[in-house]
């Protein structure tokens, strides 16, 4: 595939020592699909829906070792739609790496999550059903720039969601200057919103309602009430899955020759303008969701591209900034062998000539060792 690139991306992947030999591996990889409410079945069902899946893909479906849930489809030509797992819900489209960065959070029940550039809404999903809890419900907030993009975000929500859908809500907003707080303790609980109503005229809970500068644009009744939107709550866990220049994706990066023309890829994707924008973009929004994030709570930043610019220096400047007693980067727990490990094989991050102990903690994946798309993985606690 890589013969076709513009003279543009090419001297974009030298730049960043990308070998463009990672984008012919792609006819090799599998594809990787999520079973919706994982937690919920039982182990036969599980079974049930592998073998479903298995016979209409017609190829081999296994289990990821070590990422509870997803599904690896042998053949990746193997469309959605085929599949009758797909057609009633119960699986979803989702690269194992995705899932990853979500389980790289440590999410608990009744955590209060904000995923900050949360568009197509796929990892939303995963993460509202690792807090969901009978008792105390969790809550997921969702909040990306793109009105087209967030109504494709409610769109999945609608179709997948079930009873998660109650603890999810969404903003159309820029991450970089977001700034609702989670929701107050008890927004669930009727009688402690009508309570607060029946206390507060309606130019006092205006008033602070409006302080947040943001409007919600889908929630249940309860989240979206101004009870629930007025407090000043920080989140437990922050996802930072940042926008970026998507080249470890690909998928993405073979559209450009199926779809949209391999000239714009020079363009769109690393032109000039947009390599110098991104990286201040990246910086810009991992320190919105660290303002946002409560002390011993914990932010994952990750992206889907290979480059150093919108990895590791992006990471490393934001490290500069904040002491190690405020900032430190932990190791991912489904790397960890004493946890059993995981399924997937990682890369050690780039290495300036100085290396820094962080570094030893932050993943990359690599499509030609971990069989996946391309994604960069940094764990940080407050």
């Amino acid at each position: 595939m890589y013969a076709n690139f513009p003279p543009e991306f090419l001297a974009f992947l030298n730049e960043n020592h990308i070998d463009p030999s990672v984008y012919d591996v792609q006819e090799g990889l599998p594809r990787y699909v999520r079973i919706v409410r994982y937690k919920q079945r039982t182990t036969s069902e599980i079974q049930q829906l592998v073998e479903q899946t298995r016979q209409d893909a017609g190829c081999a479906v296994t289990e990821v070792a070590g990422v509870a849930g997803f599904l690896e489809i042998a053949n990746q030509s193997v469309k959605l739609a085929q599949l009758q797992s797909y057609k009633c819900g119960d699986v979803v489209g989702m690269d194992v790496s995705s899932g990853i960065a979500v389980h790289a959070l440590s999410v608990s029940p009744g955590d209060n999550v904000l995923d900050l550039c949360c568009a197509p809404g796929a990892k939303l999903l995963l993460l509202a059903e690792q807090c969901m809890d009978t008792t105390t419900p969790g809550s997921v907030t969702g909040v990306d720039n793109s009105s087209h993009r967030i109504s494709t975000c409610r769109s999945l929500i609608k179709k997948h969601a079930g009873k998660t859908r109650g603890i999810i809500r969404l903003f159309s907003a820029d991450g970089t200057g977001f700034s609702c707080h989670a929701p107050r303790k008890l927004w669930w609980d009727p009688q402690t919103v009508r309570a607060f109503a029946q206390q507060n005229t309606t130019a006092v809970a205006a008033a602070d309602l409006s302080a947040t500068k943001e409007q919600v644009w889908f929630a249940p009744r309860l989240l979206s009430t101004v009870y629930a939107c007025s407090g000043t709550e920080l989140y437990d866990r922050v996802l930072v899955d940042a926008e970026c220049t998507h080249d470890g994706s690909l998928v993405h990066i073979r559209k450009y020759g199926e779809q949209w023309g391999w000239e714009l890829l020079g363009s769109q994707a690393c032109g000039s303008d947009r390599t110098q924008h991104v990286p201040v973009l990246q910086s810009r929004l991992l320190e919105n969701g660290w303002r946002l994030l409560k002390p011993g709570g914990v932010l994952v930043y990750s992206t889907c591209s290979l480059s150093r610019f919108q990895n590791e220096l992006v990471l490393g400047g934001f490290l500069a900034r904040h002491t190690e007693d405020e900032a430190c980067v932990e190791s991912i727990p489904l790397f960890d062998d004493k946890d059993g490990g995981c399924g997937i094989a990682v890369l050690p991050v780039w290495k300036p000539e100085t290396e820094e102990e962080w570094m030893q903690h932050a993943a990359r994946l690599d499509p030609r060792v971990s069989n996946t798309s391309g994604m960069f993985i940094a764990r940080i606690r407050k």
